[in-house]
């Protein structure tokens, strides 16, 4: 008979003892390994990359915002269409001794004067302008929020200061440009300084005239004199000296049939009849 010796010893088999080996090797590994530092776990990691991105979300927004309603010359909105200056002087357009001069008596923060001033104005400049026939004054008063707010007084005394330079409609033509809601703010100081660069004044001498308050007492004069034209509402016009009534924003049309009369009667025609409107659709 064979002699068969067997592979089992006080630790159990050898493929016992082989795992119980390993299982002994991992314990140990486990024992000695260092515990990962808490910045190097993904939840931390993951939380400090939404952090991130949501600080540059938030910036960006607040760049966004900051150029809504008035802000720095890097925020300055450039009209679409600018008034034609030619014959420019100061707060007018063509020659003083015009047979027929047409007054516009508005207020920079009046939504209705900002669509007179980007279509029916403008229309009207190119069409009488070249004859030298009209001229065309422009008075920036204190109408909304008079006595309080002084968004309007700010913004035409603003503007009053560029006519000093002879540089009186583009700014007119960018304070419409960068409008905002009535009384909100919006022409702040630093939107009128970066209309100014814009347009091309001398920063100094603009803060200067500015500062001085000589052209915010020419604004608050000007308000006094639309009492008596009357001005009930912005934008008034006023040709020859009669106010057009009108129920709303007239046309470059209907004012040019009242503009075309007194330039008949000016040159000795016809007398010309009170201007009245024909209220626009």
């Amino acid at each position: 008979m064979t002699n068969r010796t067997s592979n089992t010893g006080p630790g159990g088999t050898r493929r016992q003892r082989r795992e119980t080996a390993r299982k002994d090797a991992r314990l140990k590994a486990a024992a000695t390994t260092q515990p990962q530092p808490f910045w190097k776990s993904p939840v931390f990691l993951m939380t400090i990359g939404a952090v991130a991105v949501a600080a540059v979300l938030i910036g960006f927004m607040a760049l966004s915002n900051s150029g809504s309603g008035g802000g720095s010359s890097a925020t300055v909105e450039a009209p679409l269409v600018f008034t034609p200056t030619t014959g420019a002087d100061g707060a007018a357009i063509g020659p003083a001794d015009a047979a027929v001069t047409v007054e516009v008596w508005s207020d920079f923060q009046c939504p209705a004067c900002d669509a007179f001033a980007k279509s029916t104005f403008i229309d009207l400049v190119k069409k009488y302008q070249p004859t030298g026939n009209v001229r065309f004054e422009d008075h920036a008063i204190w109408f909304i929020g008079a006595g309080q707010n002084e968004d309007s007084l700010n913004a035409a005394a603003a503007a009053e200061c560029a006519a000093v330079d002879n540089l009186y409609w583009p700014y007119h033509d960018y304070l419409f440009a960068n409008q905002g809601a009535e009384n909100s703010g919006w022409p702040s100081r630093a939107l009128l300084d970066g209309i100014a660069g814009k347009v091309g004044l001398d920063a100094t001498k603009f803060a200067q005239c500015f500062d001085g308050g000589e052209q915010h007492a020419t604004v608050r004069d000007t308000t006094a004199l639309a009492a008596k034209v009357p001005v009930s509402g912005t934008p008034t016009v006023v040709i020859n000296g009669v106010p057009y009534e009108s129920r709303y924003v007239p046309t470059a049309d209907q004012l040019s049939v009242e503009i075309d009369k007194a330039l008949a009667a000016a040159a000795g025609g016809a007398p010309a009849a009170s201007p009245s409107a024909t209220p626009a659709p």
